[in-house]
């Protein structure tokens, strides 16, 4: 199975995140994904102006575990796995098993909070003062484990997640005094241990609280993140087409050679000319041969390939891809999702893009996964930044006045959004199964303005 969701991650760059569920029975899974990017010609990306090095620079593409899945209540528990797991950690294992534990909590209360939004609000009341107290247990008993470096930067990591969380609950009940009782109690334990506040009147102790706590949320996660080295794929297949590129071009050289010395003999000026012409088209021949199998062979094999491992125990591969498409080449399902839902009929007549594919395949060995695994991965996630920088260096100005009549008579000058729309159409497949998401990008010179889903 494959999850996908998206959110604008910043001004100028999208997220988009793939999981690859692994199925529980199937040792072997594999996955593909293909992003279709439609850019109005307008933009001037091409093969020309935007090179796949550039392209590799605007997109960046972290793999992961997906963390595994506990309810609050069964990490707050008096039996918990998941601090059982700590404490009975050898110590070459200790600092593994903090930070998954800080990791589980996070995943925990993120989906804790989600439930809270779209539960019934009579409930809401009972049910925070619950989230409250599972939140409270974890705290305290995080802090009874026992002590180590580790333990007081999680510990500080772990502080900061629960008073972000409980923070965001206060919107379902801005007079909570229960929430509050234990923000306050959190403070306390930040004093206690040394650990950094916020300050009302610090702007520069705020800063380096910003920055602890992005430092420390990269600590905790590095136990997620997958060592995925790239290299070069299908650099046999590459090196083995050059080579017959190369080949036949010596060939058409010999041939050229080998007739007109038969026909005029040795040392004369037509064998002469000959050798010089055959020598020109053979190096013309060698190229155009290079070009033919380097085009042909892109579509077949990925740009970078990468293994996937834990504790430098391999779990899988990961492979990515990216091309330029002509629009008479887009399969026609990807077509006909591109063309519905314009933003008026007559966009489908004149609508000139360029397309981009950009595609990743993934193989997961479900066996080695667990194997090598303290807990239950389900699989892994793959999160996908792309920064759209290149796109908007020929845009418009992001606005534009235009003059109107108001229904007095009076002229008056209006200022209009000058936006652009680029449709990202997502295609995964997972065993015989594909499916497809659309998505419409509007952004304008200043940067991205909004990601929508299309129906």
């Amino acid at each position: 199975m494959i999850e996908l969701k998206t959110k604008i991650h910043d001004r100028y760059s999208i997220e988009i995140k793939m999981g690859f569920v692994a199925d529980e029975k199937k040792n072997h899974n594999d996955f593909k994904v293909g992003m279709w990017i439609f850019v109005p010609a307008a933009l001037d990306i091409n093969s020309n102006a935007f090179t796949k090095n550039e392209f590799y620079r605007c997109i960046k593409s972290n793999v992961r575990l997906i963390t595994p899945h506990f309810r609050l209540e069964d990490v707050a528990s008096a039996d918990s796995v998941v601090f059982r797991n700590v404490m009975e950690a050898p110590e070459e294992e200790l600092e593994y098993r903090i930070k998954l534990l800080c990791a589980i909590v996070k995943s925990s209360l993120r989906d804790t909070l989600s439930e809270l939004e779209t539960c019934p609000k009579a409930e809401r009341p009972q049910r925070i003062g619950i989230f409250v107290d599972r939140c409270e247990s974890i705290l305290d008993r995080f802090f009874a484990l026992p002590d180590s470096s580790i333990k007081e930067y999680c510990g500080e990591y772990l502080c900061n997640l629960l008073a972000s969380h409980l923070f965001k609950t206060l919107r379902f009940d801005t007079d909570s005094e229960r929430i509050k009782e234990l923000l306050r109690k959190i403070n306390s334990t930040r004093e206690q241990r040394g650990y950094p506040v916020i300050s009302e009147d610090n702007p520069k102790a705020n800063r380096d609280f910003v920055h602890r706590q992005s430092v420390l949320k990269k600590m905790v996660d590095s136990e997620l993140y997958l060592k995925v080295p790239k290299k070069k794929d299908g650099v046999i297949i590459e090196q083995a087409s050059y080579s017959l590129a190369a080949g036949l071009a010596m060939l058409f050289a010999t041939v050229v050679a080998w007739a007109f010395q038969r026909h005029f003999g040795n040392l004369t000026w037509p064998l002469f000319i000959a050798l010089i012409i055959s020598y020109m088209m053979k190096d013309r021949i060698k190229e155009l041969m290079r070009f033919y199998f380097a085009h042909r062979l892109s579509y077949k094999y990925y740009d970078h390939k990468a293994k996937m491992s834990i504790h430098g125990k391999g779990i899988g591969w990961h492979k990515e891809g990216m091309d330029f498409i002509a629009i008479n080449d887009v399969p026609e399902d990807i077509r006909k999702h591109r063309n519905t839902t314009h933003l008026f009929d007559a966009e489908d007549n004149f609508i000139n893009e360029t397309v981009i594919l950009y595609r990743k395949n993934v193989h997961l060995d479900k066996n080695s996964l667990e194997r090598n695994s303290l807990y239950d991965f389900e699989g892994v996630n793959d999160i996908v930044r792309l920064q759209v920088r290149p796109f908007i260096r020929k845009m418009d100005n992001p606005y534009q006045t235009l003059m109107t009549l108001d229904e007095s008579g009076e002229v008056r000058a209006v200022k209009c959004a000058k936006d652009y729309f680029i449709n990202i159409i997502l295609q995964y497949q997972y065993a015989d199964t594909t499916d497809y998401r659309r998505f419409r990008l509007t952004l304008n010179s200043e940067g991205i303005k909004a990601i929508d889903p299309v129906d």
